[in-house]
């Protein structure tokens, strides 16, 4: 395996405390674990040397390898001592620096809390609602705002009155007012209707006759005319000056010229009610998302990658109506196709599915599991809680489901525990030629996870070889395994050269180590020499990570 030169960050973005992942201490400490395999691992290497260094590129855990395993700490007496464990060994392995910041930022918070208190304290001293008579400083203010300026105040002027009962004035903290939207809450809904804003209230933009003409305010009151008004009348162009009379009331304008008759009032047409904005569509794009059905056999998972339509970035309703749709390509369903989901909420790593009757079909337990095994694909997924009309239901109770072993092979009998068994993914092409399936075969620990799974992909399905063929040929032997940036490099004996379907002896390779954590590709060789020797220039290059099953 070539040298990595060290690049990155100083420190491995693998690193954090086995409490919680997104913390780390920039001095090597017992807590730390690496989660290089999604898992917290113990460390047994030297963290100074590469978990907290530009040198994490070269640890053996990054690079997928076995690494020497760490002795236990002696003490002067020849017995291996252990740190003390909980917050005083915590505080044991902190360095001075560190300790110094924990204090300063625990004093910032007193601090912030001490702000927070004092000025909550004067909030509600300060914003109590009135009851009694207003303040002198409360009428004042109520004068100055009804009264009516005058340019010189005059003796004979008095004050506006209070009212008998006194005004509500405003408090410091508003009322709450109704928002003409919904508020978003941080679940997971199957999608309904939405809701529309009321039709019978209207915005009528102003016409731009109505503007042009002087029309009376609406609150004004139109003014009749009075009886002993004095009207003013214009003569017409062809009548003769009329002659004031003694007792007429009329005021005419005998000297005046002729005018052109007055034209009647422009009167506004009546707005129309513009109709009421169309709601926007909710967004929706399509993704890609992991389903799990059933295969010919009915005995076995298939994981399909499928273009699913995602509204409103609800991926895990999708995710569920997509299985509730059925599979393609002669997989088997598992889903009941009349259930309907009702809601699903996501809380702390517990996905809630509420369905209006049992989802899985004919009762079988592996339809609750491939809806388990679609959803925590999602990273904020790790249980599953059904429930039929609010009532929980599960397999061997009514619990929350975790996620299961996708078709499990363990010959060794080995517990389902992480901390001492591997579960080393492989692929093999299924009897029906086109969907690869995933087979975890279960071995004891190793931190040669690359090399073991070339190893039991060539040992075969075992037990399942009546559902899946294998595809490289027996005999086959590893001769070297590397990983360089990412790709893995993998020698094979002559016997590899000898497959009978090429592409499927090197799609289920492929499958099988692209599945692994950080690596990013494969290139294969055969006897030391490049496979394109052996089978053209095709199969010569660096094979990608690839779809799985995919459905378009």
């Amino acid at each position: 395996m070539s040298e990595l030169t060290p690049t990155g960050p100083g420190y491995c973005p693998y690193l954090g405390l086995k409490q919680n992942r997104a913390i780390r201490f920039s001095s090597p400490t017992p807590e730390h674990r690496c989660y290089a395999s999604g898992e917290p691992v113990d460390i047994p290497v030297d963290q100074s040397t590469f978990c907290l260094s530009r040198n994490h590129v070269q640890c053996p855990l990054y690079m997928g390898l076995t690494p020497p395993s760490m002795p236990a700490a002696v003490g002067p007496s020849g017995i291996a001592t252990v740190t003390p464990g909980g917050l005083r060994g915590w505080l044991r392995t902190l360095s001075p620096r560190d300790r110094a910041i924990y204090v300063l930022m625990l004093g910032m918070l007193a601090i912030i809390v001490l702000v927070y208190a004092i000025a909550g304290w004067q909030t509600l001293t300060s914003g109590a609602p009135i009851t009694g008579a207003p303040s002198p400083t409360a009428v004042t203010r109520l004068e100055t705002a009804t009264a009516t300026p005058s340019p010189e105040p005059t003796p004979s002027a008095t004050a506006t009155p209070l009212p008998p009962t006194p005004t509500a004035l405003p408090t410091s903290t508003p009322s709450p007012q109704p928002t003409p939207s919904p508020t978003l809450e941080p679940v997971i809904i199957v999608p309904t209707a939405i809701p529309t804003r009321p039709t019978d209230t209207v915005t009528v933009a102003p016409s731009p006759v109505a503007s042009a003409t002087a029309l009376p305010s609406p609150t004004s009151q139109p003014v009749q005319p009075s009886p002993t008004s004095t009207a003013t009348t214009a003569p017409s162009p062809t009548s003769q000056p009329v002659q004031p009379s003694p007792t007429s009331t009329a005021t005419t304008a005998p000297t005046a010229p002729p005018t052109a008759p007055p034209q009647p009032p422009t009167v506004a047409p009546p707005a129309t009610p513009r109709p009421p904005a169309p709601t926007a569509a909710p967004a929706v794009q399509r993704q890609r998302l992991w389903l799990y059905f059933g295969d010919a056999t009915g005995t076995l998972f298939v994981p399909v990658q499928r273009l699913v339509p995602v509204e409103d970035r609800k991926v895990a309703t999708a995710a569920i109506n997509a299985l509730i749709e059925g599979p393609r390509r002669g997989l088997q369903r598992l889903i009941d196709p009349q259930a309907r989901l009702l809601s699903i909420t996501i809380n702390n790593g517990l996905a809630t599915v509420n369905f209006d009757r049992p989802p899985h079909l004919n009762g079988d337990p592996r339809g609750l599991q491939s809806i388990v095994l679609t959803l925590t694909h999602f990273e904020t997924i790790n249980r599953v809680q059904f429930q039929v009309n609010g009532k929980n239901i599960g397999i061997d109770g009514s619990g929350p489901i975790g996620r299961p072993v996708v078709n499990p092979l363990n010959p060794d009998n080995l517990p389902v525990d992480y901390a001492v068994t591997e579960f080393l993914p492989t692929y093999y092409l299924a009897n029906d030629g086109y969907h690869t399936i995933r087979i975890i075969r279960m071995v004891p620990k190793t931190r040669q996870v690359a090399e073991g799974t070339v190893r039991a992909l060539i040992e075969g399905p075992g037990i399942y070889e009546y559902a899946v063929q294998r595809t490289i040929p027996p005999g086959t032997e590893l001769r070297a395994i590397s990983i360089n940036q990412g790709v893995v490099r993998v020698d094979f004996s002559a016997r590899f050269a000898e497959a009978a379907n090429r592409t499927a002896a090197v799609r289920t390779l492929v499958e099988s180590l692209t599945t692994l954590p950080r690596v990013t590709g494969v290139q294969i060789f055969v006897e030391g020499r490049s496979l394109a020797e052996w089978w053209g220039e095709p199969y010569g290059r660096v094979y990608p990570k690839p779809l799985i099953n995919p459905e378009e």
